[in-house]
C-alpha cells in the first residue's frame, strides 16, 4: 500500500512539473525579451527643419526660389534657372538740389544651361523734363558653382552698354548673395566702371542689401546702401564719394510677378538727396528639360535649414 502511494505521488510531481515547463516555454515564446520590449519602447523623434516658400530649392542649380526674382533694388544675385525668362523693368529717380532725373531700364533675362544668365536692356531717361533714349546694354553672368556649393556662391558678371549719344561704358561685378538662419536673405556687389572715352569717367561701387520675410513668400522687408567712388580722367586724386542706405520692400502679388522699392538717403555731400529703386517684372518657363548631366535632383531635407 505504501508502495503504490509513493508511486502516485512521484506521479503527480512528474505531470505537475511538465505541465509548468510547457506553461514557462509557451509565456517565453509570447513574450519579447527585456532588450526587446526596452527596444520597442524607445522612439527617436526630432522636428523637421522650417522651410519657407522662399527657400525651396528649385532647377538643376538647386537654388532657393527668391534668387530668381529681384529681390533687391541695388544688388543683384546669382544666375536665373537655365529654361526660364523674366521681363524686368526699372525706375531710378534722382533727387539732389531741387533737381530731378530719372532713369528707366527695360531689360529681358534669360536663364541659359551651365550657370549662364544672358540680359538685354534698352535705356533712356528723363533730365530737365525731356526725354531721350540712352542705348542698349548687353550683360552675361556665370556662377562659379551650383548655390550652396561655395560660401557666398560667387557670381562674375560683365556688361557692356552701347551708348547712343555718349562714349561706351563697360562694367565688371563680383556678385555674392546667401542665405542665413532660413529667413536672412543677404547680398553684396563689387562694381568697376569705365567710360571708354571723353573724360574716361571711372567708378567704383559696393552695394549690399539684408531682407526678411515678414509674410512668406508674399512680403519681405530689409536694408540697402550703397557706396560709391566717381573720378574723371583730370581729377583721379579728388573722387566724390556717394552713400547712401535706406529701407526695401520687396512685395510678390502673384508667384510669377515681383515689386521691389528701396528709397534710399544720401548720406555725404556728393551723395544725391534721395535715389529710388523701383524695379518690377515677372518670370516665364520656356524652352524644353535640361541637358542629360544637368537633371535636377532631389534635396534632402536637411538642406532646408541650412
Amino acid at each position: 500500500m505504501k508502495t503504490a502511494i509513493l508511486r502516485f505521488c512521484a506521479f503527480v510531481a512528474v505531470a505537475l512539473l511538465g505541465s509548468l515547463d510547457k506553461a514557462v516555454a509557451q509565456d517565453a515564446a509570447a513574450t519579447p525579451s527585456q532588450s526587446e520590449a526596452t527596444a520597442e519602447a524607445v522612439r527617436v523623434t526630432g522636428v523637421a527643419p522650417e522651410r519657407l516658400s522662399q527657400q525651396t530649392l528649385v532647377g538643376p542649380n538647386q537654388q532657393p526660389e527668391w534668387t530668381t526674382t529681384r529681390t533687391f533694388g541695388t544688388s543683384r544675385v546669382y544666375v536665373r534657372p537655365p529654361g526660364t525668362i523674366a521681363i524686368v523693368n526699372f525706375w531710378t529717380p534722382e533727387f539732389k538740389g531741387g533737381q530731378d532725373e530719372h532713369a528707366f531700364r527695360h531689360e529681358v533675362e534669360i536663364g541659359l544651361p551651365y550657370r549662364f544668365q544672358l540680359d538685354l536692356y534698352q535705356n533712356w531717361g528723363i533730365e530737365d523734363g525731356k526725354s531721350f533714349y540712352k542705348g542698349t546694354s548687353v550683360e552675361l553672368r556665370y556662377a562659379l558653382a551650383k548655390w550652396g556649393r561655395i560660401p557666398l556662391n560667387p557670381t562674375l558678371y560683365g556688361e557692356w552698354n552701347f551708348n547712343d549719344n555718349a562714349h561706351d561704358v563697360w562694367e565688371l561685378k563680383l556678385l555674392l548673395g546667401e542665405t542665413f538662419a532660413n529667413r536672412w536673405n543677404w547680398a553684396a556687389n563689387f562694381t568697376f566702371e569705365q567710360e571708354t572715352g571723353g573724360e574716361r569717367e571711372r567708378e567704383i561701387a559696393l552695394s549690399s542689401a539684408l531682407t526678411y520675410p515678414v509674410i512668406d513668400p508674399t512680403l519681405s522687408v530689409g536694408v540697402e546702401m550703397l557706396w560709391e567712388r566717381k573720378t574723371a580722367k583730370e581729377s583721379r586724386s579728388h573722387p566724390e564719394y556717394e552713400f547712401l542706405v535706406g529701407p526695401s520692400v520687396n512685395v510678390h502679388p502673384t508667384r510669377s510677378s515681383f515689386i521691389t522699392v528701396a528709397p534710399l538717403f544720401g548720406v555725404t555731400e556728393d551723395s544725391p538727396d534721395v535715389e529710388v529703386f523701383v524695379v518690377a517684372g515677372f518670370k516665364i518657363p520656356f524652352g524644353g528639360p535640361p541637358g542629360a548631366d544637368e537633371q535636377e535632383s532631389t534635396a534632402p531635407a536637411s538642406m532646408f535649414g541650412r
